[in-house]
C-alpha cells in the first residue's frame, strides 16, 4: 500500500485546473479535497490584447506564454476573430511542458522550451538559442502574454539583453468568492486537523489562500493550527511566496509541473515511511 494511500489533501488551483492534480491524486488512493482560491478571468477591454495578438502575425520575432491560462485566451481570441492560430509568424516560448501541450492543442507548436521552468529559465533559453545562431537578443521584438500580476524578473532579463519587450495582460488572476459551504467544511477540517497536505501551484493561489484564512479569523473564527499540516508547492517561487506569509513549506517539486507536484508528495511520504522503520518507537 502506497503511503499516500488515505490522506486527504486539499487542492487549492482554479476548480477548471484542479481535476488534473486530483485526477492524479485519486489514483494513488489519496482522497483530495477542492478549495479553489482563485478564477481566471479575462480583460474587461480587449482593444490591447487584439492588437498585440495581431502583431503575431507580422511585428513580432517571438511570443512568450508563461501558463495554459494565457494560451487559452489568446488562442480562443483570435479563433473568434477569425485568425488561425497555425499561421503565427512569431516563434513561441513556453515557460513548460504543460504550456506547450495546451498550444498544440490549438495546432501549434513551441519553438522552445526551457529545461527550468520558470521565468529565469525563460530568459536563459532565449539568450542561448540566439547565441546559437551567432547573434544576440538585441532588437528581437518579444510579446509576453502573461497575467496581470506577474514577476517582473522575465521582463527585466529579456531588456537588459537588449530585446524590445511588449508586454499584455491576456487574464486576470483573481480571488474566488467561493461557495460557503465548501469554505466552512474546509475551514472546520484545518480547526479539527483533518487535512494531512496543502498544495499550492502558484503564489496567486498561496496568496488567496491566506486572505481566506484572514477573512474567516477576522469574522470570529479561531486561526487553525497549520504546524502540523504538511505544505506542498509546485516549485521555489511558490514556496518563497508560501514562507514570506509565514507558511511553513514542507515539499518543494524538482520538477515544476503537476507530474512533478505529485512526485514529490510520494517521495515525501516514502521517506516518511522509511524514517519511522529506521527510528522504531520503542
Amino acid at each position: 500500500m502506497a503511503e499516500i494511500e488515505g490522506k486527504r489533501i486539499l487542492v487549492t488551483r482554479t476548480r477548471e485546473q484542479a481535476s488534473v492534480l486530483c485526477e492524479q491524486l485519486r489514483s494513488l488512493g489519496a482522497f483530495p479535497i477542492e478549495l479553489p482560491t482563485i478564477t481566471i478571468v479575462p480583460p474587461d477591454d480587449w482593444s490591447e490584447l487584439d492588437t498585440a495578438l495581431l502583431g503575431l502575425y507580422e511585428r513580432y520575432d517571438w511570443v512568450i506564454f508563461t501558463s495554459a491560462n494565457g494560451v487559452k485566451i489568446c488562442m480562443e481570441r483570435l479563433r473568434s476573430r477569425g485568425y488561425d492560430p497555425t499561421r503565427i509568424k512569431a516563434r513561441v516560448a513556453t515557460i513548460g511542458p504543460a504550456t506547450a501541450a495546451a498550444l498544440q492543442t490549438y495546432g501549434v507548436t513551441a519553438n522552445l522550451v526551457p529545461s527550468t521552468f520558470i521565468a529565469e529559465g525563460v530568459a536563459a533559453a532565449l539568450r542561448e538559442d540566439a547565441q546559437r545562431k551567432g547573434h544576440s537578443l538585441a532588437g528581437q521584438r518579444i510579446l509576453l502574454a502573461r497575467a496581470a500580476e506577474a514577476r517582473e524578473v522575465l521582463i527585466t532579463e529579456l531588456r537588459e539583453a537588449g530585446a524590445i519587450v511588449d508586454v499584455v495582460a491576456a487574464y486576470f488572476t483573481v480571488p474566488v468568492t467561493g461557495n460557503a459551504a465548501e469554505s466552512q467544511a474546509v475551514f472546520q477540517m484545518l480547526q479539527t486537523r483533518q487535512l494531512d497536505l496543502l498544495t499550492f501551484t502558484s503564489s496567486s493561489t498561496v496568496r488567496n489562500f491566506v486572505h481566506w484564512l484572514n477573512t474567516c479569523t477576522a469574522q470570529g473564527l479561531q486561526q487553525p493550527d497549520l504546524s502540523q499540516v504538511a505544505i506542498a508547492c509546485i516549485g521555489p517561487i511558490t514556496a518563497q511566496t508560501a514562507r514570506e506569509l509565514g507558511l511553513h513549506v514542507t515539499i518543494e517539486a524538482q520538477e515544476f509541473t503537476i507530474p512533478g507536484l505529485v512526485e514529490a508528495i510520494l517521495h515525501y511520504y516514502e521517506d516518511a515511511k522509511n524514517d519511522r522503520a529506521d527510528n522504531p518507537i520503542k
